[in-house]
This record gives C-alpha cells, structure tokens and sequence, in this order.
C-alpha cells in the first residue's frame, strides 16, 4: 500500500471517529485512526488536519443520513438560543455547527466577549443554569495561551462557551486550516438557518 493510500484510510478513519464516535481533537483521532487500522504510526502516514476535515465533509455528503441534517439543524438551533440568551457578550458562532462539519456529539461553540469571565459565569448562575469550568490551549496571532471556557446542556445538547477579554480582535488560530478561525454572528447564525430551511 503506498503512502497516499495510507493517509486516505487514516484520514477517512479519523473522520469517522470524529463524526460518529465523539471524539473531539483531530491529534488524538488520528493516532486512534492508525491503530484501529495497525498501521504503522510513523508520521509519513498521518494525514494533516485538513485531509481529515475534507473526510468528513466527504462523508457527510456521501453517507449523510436525513438524521444528520435535522441534528446540525438542532444544533445550530440550540446555537442560535443561546446566543440570543447570551446577547450582551457578543457571542460568535464557530466549529463544526458553523462550516457544517458537526458530528452526532458536537457541541455548539460560541466565542464571547465579557468585561471578564467572572461576569458569564455570575449570569448563569444567576439564571441557575449548572455548568462546568475548563481551560484549552488556543494559539492567538501567534502566540499560545489558556483561555477559560464553560460548558453546560441544553437538553442533550452540549454548549462550550470560550470566554475572550472584551475588546479582542483576533480570532484563535484553526487547527485545520492553520489561519484565524472563521466566526458568524447572530444575523448569521439566523440566515443560515433560515437558508437550510428552504432547501
């Protein structure tokens, strides 16, 4: 088998782990992707991100169930709810529920932008909404950094709310294309859907 090939069946491996089983970091699904495969895990056979995330898009075109759409379509519905909630934080939708890539487990991911993060997590507690804390690493302009990020559920829908400092310009860095993450606001949000409802 030539390395190409190789990549391929890593790559669409991977997507799958990523669209059906739940995982969520492309690194982790890759190497899962090899040995699920018992192929060798040297890095001339690791597909990059992007091979992947073409997968997936592949995938969903050529193996997309009717239930896949009507669970992208709730997910960037539970999206567009909390962001209407959220409002004052001027929150962006980004992920797999914004370039159509969201699995059967994705959450919707919203950026916000609060004077600090204290201030979203006193509104949800103030509305008694239960949420988890966490940190990721992102990288932003070049430079990597923890940001904060909170996660609750709407129903058995999964929200991540990554918190940036009010005021900041750059969106984090793809881990897929490399660049500055694409991010759609509430107008967007709304047209997308109503888009996908006409067709």
């Amino acid at each position: 088998m030539t390395i190409e090939n190789t990549r391929l069946l890593v790559a669409e491996e991977a997507a799958r782990l990523l669209f059906e089983e739940g995982y969520r970091d492309y690194l982790v699904a890759k190497q899962k992707a090899t040995q699920n495969l018992g192929v060798s895990t040297d890095k001339s056979n690791q597909p990059s991100n992007m091979d992947v995330y073409h997968a997936i898009l592949s995938r969903r075109e050529l193996l997309g169930t009717e239930e896949d759409e009507q669970q992208l379509q709730a997910i960037r519905q539970v999206a567009l709810e909390a962001m209407e909630f959220l409002q004052r934080f001027k929150p962006v939708l980004v992920g797999g529920a914004l370039d159509g890539s969201a699995g059967k487990y994705s959450p919707a991911v919203l950026h916000l932008f609060p004077s600090t993060p204290e201030e979203v997590i006193f509104f949800l507690e103030d509305n008694n909404i239960p949420f988890q804390t966490h940190e990721r690493k992102t990288r932003i302009h070049g430079r990597q950094m923890m940001i904060p990020f909170l996660r609750f559920f709407v129903d058995d829908f999964e929200v991540e709310l990554v918190l940036f400092e009010e005021g900041s310009r750059f969106a984090p860095q793809s881990v897929i294309t490399g660049r500055a993450m694409e991010r759609c606001g509430l107008e967007g949000v709304r047209a997308l859907l109503k888009q996908n409802a006409r067709a």
